[in-house]
């Protein structure tokens, strides 16, 4: 039979739109790429975000189209180089399985921007969650900092606070908010991407002065951004989307060097492809942090086969079936 390419594409619309400081977010799209040759059946997914300096869904569609008719672009390349999540969607569906052994991992609980913070913690307090992300840089600063302070006073003894920027900061108020969260080490496991690409110096000069951590995450999906890869070029997270990030396997051995610092997060994709970032993590030991996985309920349409969970059990992922969501969406002609 030889090996051969379909793939169809998603919609999917937030139940409650995501809001960030790059600003509203309520539909997610993408596809789900499918491979079959004599012997197996594999499955990818393709989740661009142009504004993290990945392909856009036109360019990844045109690609798509050209691997129905021509599976030999699957090894191209050089046409690959400039579609990362293309790159990553068909080298997972033609992975083999992994023979790492699975593993559980933790999950970060995602709170919204603002006020709701408050009350999502609550809820997620009570399923079990340890660690949580909350999305800043959306309301001014000062009733930010309010909220921050109702928040850490509501966490358990243990319980960490992610807090993400979206490089929406401007330096004013990445000092103001580094002056209070100093305050308070054992809660505040780090602060993402306050500044913007282009700003790592500054960064990197404020969280060794304030000794507040600061990961990076557009940074690295970004022109030149696996420079920060390399070891010792950062001292605090490395926030990998790896949906974004290119082929699968050369993604494994350029986080291996740095995994005790890496901090896996979802790109609000489907089933298919936490799935396969999840092999991804198999595959270093030294990955110990909670993944930013708190997306399944993001959306209500049945392309997220498993429920938000505080960990993501070994056990529990042999129920992920990709062939299930694949039957769910739309046939392209």
């Amino acid at each position: 039979m030889g090996r051969r390419f379909s793939f169809q594409s998603y919609q999917r619309t937030f139940v409650k739109p995501l809001r960030t400081a790059l600003g509203e977010w309520s539909v997610r799209e993408g596809f789900i790429v499918r491979v079959e040759d004599e012997s197996r059946v594999g499955y990818g997914e393709v989740a661009p975000i142009p504004q993290f300096g990945s392909e856009t869904l036109v360019a990844a569609e045109a690609y798509l189209q050209r691997l129905r008719v021509d599976s030999s672009l699957a090894e191209d390349a050089v046409a690959l180089a400039s579609l990362p999540c293309c790159a990553f969607g068909v080298s997972t569906a033609l992975a083999s399985e992994s023979s790492m052994r699975r593993r559980d991992y933790s999950v970060a609980a995602l709170l919204p921007a603002g006020r709701a913070a408050l009350s999502t913690l609550a809820v997620k307090l009570s399923a079990g969650y340890e660690t949580f992300k909350w999305k800043v840089g959306v309301e001014a600063v000062a009733a930010e900092q309010a909220i921050f302070r109702e928040l850490v006073a509501l966490l358990p003894v243990g319980g960490r606070l992610r807090l993400d920027a979206n490089g929406g900061f401007s330096m004013a108020a990445l000092e103001s908010w580094l002056r209070i969260l100093q305050q308070f080490p054992t809660q505040v496991e780090y602060l993402e991407q306050p500044l913007a690409v282009g700003q790592e110096a500054a960064m990197a000069q404020l969280a060794a002065s304030s000794c507040v951590p600061i990961a990076l995450d557009e940074s690295l999906h970004s022109d030149g951004g696996l420079r920060w890869f390399e070891t010792d070029a950062w001292s605090g997270p490395l926030v990998v989307k790896p949906a974004l990030m290119g082929a699968a396997g050369t993604l494994v051995e350029r986080l291996r060097p740095v995994a005790a610092q890496v901090v896996l997060s979802s790109v609000f994709e489907t089933s298919v492809g936490l799935q396969n970032t999840l092999r991804i993590a198999d595959q270093l030991p030294d990955y110990n942090l909670a993944i930013g996985f708190d997306t399944l309920a993001a959306f209500a349409d049945g392309l997220s086969s498993q429920k938000s969970v505080p960990i993501i059990s070994a056990v529990e992922r042999t129920g992920l079936t990709p062939e299930t969501i694949w039957k769910q969406l739309p046939k392209l002609t």
